[in-house]
């Protein structure tokens, strides 16, 4: 029988903190992503090996997206894109490793002695993505602040454009910059745990399926992690967008071509 939780299993306590097996899924993808910074800082070469050109792959792809629809300011929020796309990618294709999501304990639920993994995907707990939406949140209404002023930002969001139609468009606007807090958080959960369903009754089907589950983890993961990742460096650059259209100089310390687009691809499609 297959079962799958929506919410996160805990595992044990320390104290009033419960520890639960998609929180052990992104400690163990952190310490993957650190294992992976500690080994290439130190034996990285002009010309790489192997290894470090797989470790790196990932990197340059993100750095080309970024650079080149990420407005005048990519160079400040390029650490944080490539951040969350990576700590996303390696969480979910944790899915891949033997003994994500089938090594674990049984337990009694309704009834019915269910297993209980030790690790779940990370982004299948919605604390996990609510989490990271949270931070993205944070980080663009800052930079609309910092690069309009707080009067500034607060004026475009709650008085846009045209002044006459303020008191209905006002509202409206404050629910969509809202609203991504939600996008953000949900889609991602959303996909991540369709797909750890999918690849359950994939598996409990039969092992030949073992093939399509491996693509299908590969493919996933990298495409939550982007859509995550080039929505928050989206949202980051419409907050700014306004201010850049006007002249000044807000990106301080941004060497970046003149000739670089100021506009994401798909940036009218802003909505949550």
């Amino acid at each position: 029988m297959v079962h799958v939780s929506l919410k996160a299993e805990p595992l044990f306590s320390i104290g009033p903190w419960t520890v639960t097996n998609s929180m052990i899924g992104a400690w163990i993808a952190s310490l993957i992503l650190l294992a992976a910074a500690v080994y290439v800082s130190r034996r990285a070469r002009i010309v790489p090996n192997r290894t470090q050109s797989l470790v790196e792959l990932p990197f340059e792809f993100i750095f080309g997206v970024v650079r080149d629809q990420g407005g005048r300011a990519w160079r400040q929020i390029l650490p944080l894109i490539a951040t969350i796309f990576m700590f996303i990618l390696v969480a979910n294709w944790m899915g891949i490793l033997p003994g994500v999501g089938t090594i674990g304990y049984y337990a009694t639920e309704n009834g019915e002695k269910v297993l209980v993994p030790y690790v779940r995907a990370a982004a299948a707990d919605l604390n996990f993505t609510l989490a990271l939406a949270i931070v993205a949140f944070a980080t663009f209404v800052g930079f609309g602040i910092r690069m309009q002023g707080l009067g500034g930002y607060l004026k475009e969001v709650l008085l846009p454009e045209p002044k006459l139609l303020a008191p209905l468009m006002g509202p409206i606007e404050l629910i969509s910059n809202l609203s991504r807090l939600i996008s953000l958080s949900m889609r991602l959960f959303g996909n991540v745990f369709a797909g750890e369903v999918l690849v359950l009754v994939l598996l409990a089907i039969g092992p030949v399926f073992v093939f399509v589950v491996f693509g299908l983890e590969l493919l996933f993961g990298i495409v939550q992690a982007l859509v995550f990742a080039l929505l928050a460096m989206t949202y980051v650059v419409l907050a700014t967008i306004e201010h850049h259209a006007e002249g000044t100089s807000g990106a301080e310390g941004d060497h970046g071509s003149p000739n670089q687009s100021n506009h994401p691809a798909g940036a009218s499609a802003s909505g949550g």
